[in-house]
């Protein structure tokens, strides 16, 4: 074999690899996406159906406002409280064919005790589309629904748009990051004083690490995802002060994340 063959060879040799480890990268970040929810990082280079379901556990450190009443019957000012982490199992389901793909993620119903003695139960419901624009590369459309149940109810809903991004490491290692937007919207009050009425900026990022597992023969691979991710929701004009001066009423949750997936 002369020098100029050897070296094609070896150039087309190097490019196969390469192609391996992304086609094994997007193999890995489809089964990672659907453990994300929201704008998680699909790829999907691999053709065919292949479905996913598992649970992601969220340490969950939840920061809400609330109002200084000073005893009296009119809020007086915008206040933050908070209460002890808890841990949330997310259950978590996906359907992918080609470059398309969906998912959906749950947040059960999970009671926050905080620091100035209120109660809250918080439930989540994320449905998401997405498509593929380029290797590692994803664009999502979906639809966020969160529900907080105490002496109030809140509960914003709406559309949500995201990107996320993913890169192969070594051996079956992924790195992923992903972004979300939303215009979250509360239903009509009619008239009772319980229901909290605003309209909220919502945000989403997440950024984690992903180790694909072999499966066997019922199950194509596992997916085990660690991460942090944190959401945060501006509600618009929650409090106007005597002055006149408005304030947005902000609440985040954030935490690590722990996942396993099986994929289909």
């Amino acid at each position: 074999m002369t020098m100029t063959a050897t070296k094609t060879v070896t150039k087309h040799v190097a490019q196969q690899a390469r192609r391996r480890r992304w086609r094994a990268a997007a193999r890995l970040a489809a089964g990672a996406a659907l453990a994300l929810g929201a704008a998680g990082p699909v790829l999907a280079q691999d053709g065919g159906l292949a479905v996913s379901a598992g649970v992601r556990a969220w340490y969950t450190h939840w920061t809400t406002f609330s109002y200084y009443d000073g005893g009296g019957p009119v809020n007086l000012a915008l206040t933050q409280t908070s209460g002890p982490a808890t841990w949330v199992f997310l259950p978590t389901a996906s359907v992918r064919w080609g470059n398309w793909f969906g998912a959906a993620s749950i947040f059960p119903s999970t009671s926050f005790d905080f620091t100035d003695g209120s109660s809250t139960k918080r439930s989540e419901l994320d449905v998401n589309v997405g498509y593929a624009v380029l290797p590692g590369l994803n664009l999502t459309l979906g639809y966020k629904k969160v529900s907080q149940r105490g002496d109030f109810r809140y509960e914003p809903k709406g559309p949500v748009a995201g990107i996320s991004a993913n890169a192969p490491l070594a051996g079956a290692f992924s790195l992923y990051g992903s972004l979300g937007l939303g215009r979250l919207k509360t239903p009509a009050r009619n008239g009772d004083p319980k229901v909290v009425d605003f309209k909220a900026d919502y945000r989403l990022t997440e950024v984690g690490l992903a180790y694909a597992l072999p499966g066997s023969a019922f199950v194509q691979r596992w997916t085990i995802t660690a991460g942090h991710r944190i959401q945060v929701m501006r509600s618009k004009d929650a409090f106007t002060s005597a002055t006149g001066q408005a304030q947005d009423g902000i609440d985040t949750a954030q935490g690590f994340t722990l996942g396993v997936l099986a994929t289909f």
